[in-house]
């Protein structure tokens, strides 16, 4: 019994320990990071407020006018630390990351008017292209860029 009593906690915050995470470049399904999103629960397509701008190899999301398409997941905490590594995110120390994690409410779509994580893209945008529609696939389509 005592055995038991000492691993419920664990499984209860392992169930619960969960987050909603909004992708909408490289990360998502068919691009060149997918696999970094393997063993997340996909809830579905969504849009959140926000600009994208082309970085390069892959987009970046700036706070604005607009609208971001792209999709939200749930994932582990495990899996959320694994992602702010693979988005360059330095935990406690914003100066340092390309990206940085940040709330934002769904406007459209999979948990519409919820908040949800996603990485804010973190240095000067002077001279980027900026991404007018907001559908990082849909550009790469007509760039012709593979991911």
């Amino acid at each position: 019994m005592v055995g038991q009593a000492q691993s419920w906690p664990r499984i209860v915050m392992e169930e619960w320990a969960v987050h909603d995470l909004f992708i909408y470049g490289t990360l998502l399904p068919g691009l060149r990071l997918q696999a970094q999103m393997q063993g997340a629960q996909c809830l579905g397509p969504a849009r959140v407020p926000g600009r994208l701008v082309d970085v390069g190899r892959y987009p970046g999301l700036l706070h604005g006018q607009g609208s971001v398409s792209g999709e939200v997941y749930r994932v582990s905490d495990a899996q959320l630390a694994r992602l702010d590594a693979v988005e360059d995110m330095v935990p406690g120390d914003r100066a340092a990351s390309q990206y940085w994690r940040e709330q934002v409410t769904v406007q459209a779509g999979a948990l519409a008017g919820q908040p949800v994580w996603t990485y804010v893209y973190n240095r000067p945008t002077e001279g980027l292209v900026p991404i007018a529609h907001g559908d990082y696939r849909r550009y790469i389509r007509e760039v012709g860029r593979d991911s």
